[in-house]
C-alpha cells in the first residue's frame, strides 16, 4: 500500500495509509469497534474523552488498555441519555481540551444533535489557530448515521490458511476493517498486532484480497 502524505493539521493517521479527517465524526460499529476506538487513541498525543452509558454492559479496565495508549491521557465521562452525551462533545469540543472525542451509542442520533456539534466545529475553527478535534461515535448498531464523514466496520479475523501453520500467527491478534464511507478511500484491511510486553503493541496492517 503506498504512503499519502496528507497535512497532520487536517487527517489524522491512525495507521500507515489510513486516515480520518480532523473537524469531523465518524461512525465505526461491529464486533471489533472498541479496538478501532484504541487503535485512533494510540496515536493522539494530547487528551482522549471518552463518553459512556452508566448502563453500558462493556467496561473499560486499566490493564486492557496500558497495551494500547497512556491511560493518563484518558478523560472518562459517564452519561444518561444520547443528548447528555451530545451535550458533552458539544462542550469538549468548544473547551479545547481533547484531542479524540470517543462517544459509545447504544441508539441512532438524530442528525439535528450532529448538525449542532459539526456547526460548533466551524466556531472553533474560527476563534482557535489549532488542530480541531476529532469525533468518533462507537455504535453498538450498524445503522447508518447520516452526517458523518466516514464509515467503518471492524471484526475479529480468522487465519485460515497455510500460514496457520506458523506458530508465530498464533501470537498474533487480526482484525478485518472496512471502511464503507469516506471521501478518500473504500477498501478492507487486514490488521494484525503483537504484544510486546505488557504496556505495548506492535501493529501492522495489510489490504485485504478482493
Amino acid at each position: 500500500m503506498g504512503h499519502i502524505n496528507f497535512s497532520e493539521t487536517e487527517y489524522l493517521e491512525f495507521l500507515p495509509g489510513l486516515f480520518l479527517k480532523r473537524g469531523n465524526i465518524h461512525q465505526i460499529a461491529g464486533p471489533s469497534r472498541f479496538i478501532f476506538a484504541l487503535i485512533i487513541a494510540r496515536n493522539i498525543k494530547n487528551h482522549v474523552t471518552w463518553i459512556r452509558r452508566k448502563k453500558c454492559a462493556v467496561s473499560l479496565y486499566p490493564d486492557g488498555l496500558t497495551s494500547w495508549v497512556d491511560i493518563n491521557k484518558f478523560i472518562l465521562v459517564d452519561t444518561v441519555t444520547n443528548q447528555e452525551s451530545t451535550w458533552i462533545m458539544e462542550e469538549f469540543l468548544k473547551s479545547g481540551l481533547s484531542e479524540l472525542l470517543v462517544c459509545e451509542l447504544h441508539e441512532t442520533i438524530q442528525y439535528s444533535s450532529l448538525r449542532r456539534i459539526i456547526l460548533s466545529f466551524r466556531n472553533v475553527e474560527e476563534e482557535k489557530d489549532s488542530n480541531l478535534p476529532t469525533i468518533l461515535l462507537v455504535s453498538s448498531f450498524q445503522n447508518k448515521i447520516t452526517g458523518v464523514e466516514s464509515r467503518w466496520y471492524m471484526k475479529p479475523s480468522l487465519l485460515i490458511d497455510s500460514l496457520a501453520k506458523n506458530e508465530r500467527s498464533f501470537l498474533e491478534e487480526r482484525w478485518e476493517l472496512v471502511c464503507s464511507k469516506s471521501r478518500l478511500k473504500l477498501s478492507s484491511w487486514i490488521i494484525t498486532a503483537r504484544q510486546q510486553g505488557h504496556d505495548r503493541r506492535t501493529i501492522k496492517v495489510y489490504k485485504a484480497n478482493s
